[in-house]
């Protein structure tokens, strides 16, 4: 197989992963904690053995200098990943994938605050179309609805995602296997503290889901995905990440039998459309 078609498959692979970990969350019985530990305790566990001689782990010592740009790492980590499990578990995979679409978006606002990045024109009109289409997806202002609730807490998600490669940024001074087990030995241990609230009791079925989020979703669709980013075209990397929210919306209706009514379709069409306007246009 020649590279480039290499490179295509393992691209196509991440983003068919990424596509299915919503419908496997929705689709587990699991408890969001629950789902959040078991990926977490594998994936630490994994990179603590593969890069044991690449980890400075001295560094993660309250006294280290800057330690606490790791475990701010790891903390905002956290409050991606548990808005993100909960946004799925109660609003639909295809309301989480939507939500966590802003991303792009949010970024842009995150660096303009933290970064001193000048907001252009053009981020003016993509924020204000992804606005737009978050409104037209809100199928009620009535806090006590799954899709609203759901919504809400998947733009926090976005917003915790936007965050977290600034922080990568602010600490550069530890190498990048550092910084990336920070974010999820510190995720981890925020995790342990609602131990409480996972069941292991769970059909063979639950487990198996498990174990495709924790080796599949989070191991190697992650690593396939940060080999092709360094490989390819920010712009092309970009425009690949986005087809992840319409293969979910298509899989969660046919699986899950989520729907959306023709307003909604239209909202989430320009959510996605300004994300990747935000990409296409220089």
């Amino acid at each position: 197989m020649h590279s480039n078609e290499r490179m295509f498959f393992q691209g196509l692979l991440s983003i068919l992963i990424f596509a299915l970990v919503p419908l496997a969350i929705k689709f587990s019985k699991a408890t969001p904690i629950t789902i959040c530990l078991f990926r977490l305790i594998v994936t630490a566990l994994v990179l603590a053995f593969i890069w044991r001689k690449k980890i400075r782990f001295e560094s993660y010592l309250p006294k280290s200098p800057g330690s606490f740009k790791l475990w701010a790492i790891g903390l905002v980590f956290f409050f991606h990943w548990i808005t993100y499990v909960y946004a799925v578990k109660i609003g639909g995979a295809s309301i989480g994938v939507l939500g966590l679409s802003t991303y792009g978006v949010q970024l842009i606002l995150a660096s303009t605050f933290f970064l001193g990045h000048r907001i252009t024109r053009k981020d003016v009109v993509c924020l204000m179309l992804s606005v737009t289409g978050v409104l037209m997806i809100i199928p009620s202002w009535n806090f006590k609805n799954d899709i609203t609730k759901g919504l809400i807490l998947s733009l926090m998600s976005a917003t915790c995602f936007a965050i977290l490669p600034i922080l990568h940024r602010k600490g550069q001074e530890f190498s990048n296997e550092t910084r990336i087990f920070a974010q999820f030995s510190g995720a981890l241990l925020c995790f342990l503290f609602f131990s409480g609230k996972t069941s292991w009791n769970l059909a063979g079925l639950d487990w198996w889901v498990l174990l495709y989020l924790a080796i599949f979703g989070t191991l190697i669709a992650h690593s396939l995905w940060a080999k092709i980013s360094s490989t390819l075209s920010p712009s092309i990397t970009g425009l690949a990440y986005y087809t992840i929210a319409p293969i979910t919306i298509i899989l969660s209706s046919l699986l899950l039998g989520e729907r959306f009514t023709l307003i909604q379709m239209l909202g989430a069409s320009i959510v996605i459309g300004s994300a990747i306007l935000n990409i296409l246009v220089s």
